[in-house]
């Protein structure tokens, strides 16, 4: 596919894509003003949590342009049309989703749909991926993407799931375009927890990937 549309400036640069999920969104506002303070502006709101299409709409309102926000977990192209319309900037699904992938090139934003074995990768890079999200990454480990990368050089392929503050610089390594951090990075955040670790792991997670990409 030629006109495959890239990554955003904001993942390329910091090869962090901080996910945001809880069981309430009611938080995400500060959490996310608290990630793009300490260098985060890639930013991923999932469906899963109540209140989702509201809080993208709110965080890519209050936020400047040079963050990038978008939504996770979604599955089908009713929910890929609601956020696209909720002002999300990408959409990440956690499987191969054709039509998700079709609705987000026709919007002309990126699309990570989820993929794990060999066959779902090349599927997921067809049907137009930016980049292929390895989900779960916890299932097979750094070593996987340094496999794949043997037939599939030309392939971008992003962990979620298995990614931890100790471990992202063992996937950018292996070749890893950068990695989806969720809970490691999160903590306790949307629960109340200290928005100062919150900041501390933020400059953790990007020290992470900047020292692997500097000695690969």
């Amino acid at each position: 596919m030629t006109d495959r549309i890239p990554p955003s400036a904001q993942l390329r640069e910091t090869g962090v894509m901080a996910i945001l999920r809880a069981r309430s969104a009611d938080r995400f506002g500060q959490i996310s003003r608290t990630l793009v303070d300490a260098g985060i502006t890639c930013l991923e709101i999932t469906l899963t949590s109540p209140g989702a299409l509201e809080a993208i709409k709110a965080v890519r309102a209050e936020l400047p342009d040079s963050v990038d926000v978008g939504a996770g977990t979604v599955i089908d192209a009713d929910q890929a049309r609601a956020v696209v319309d909720a002002g999300a900037g990408f959409v990440v699904s956690p499987s191969v989703e054709p039509d998700v992938v079709a609705v987000a090139r026709e919007a002309g934003i990126p699309a990570y749909p989820g993929a794990l074995t060999p066959t779902e990768v090349l599927t997921a890079w067809r049907a137009g991926a930016t980049v292929v999200k390895l989900f779960p990454g916890s299932a097979v480990g750094p070593s996987y993407i340094s496999a794949l990368r043997g037939p599939f050089p030309d392939i971008a392929v992003m962990p979620t799931g298995g990614v931890s503050l100790d471990n992202i610089g063992d996937w950018i390594r292996a070749g890893a375009a950068g990695v989806g951090l969720g809970g490691p990075l999160l903590g306790d955040a949307a629960d109340g927890g200290d928005l100062g670790a919150l900041a501390e792991r933020a400059a953790r997670a990007l020290a992470a990937v900047r020292d692997a990409r500097a000695g690969a």
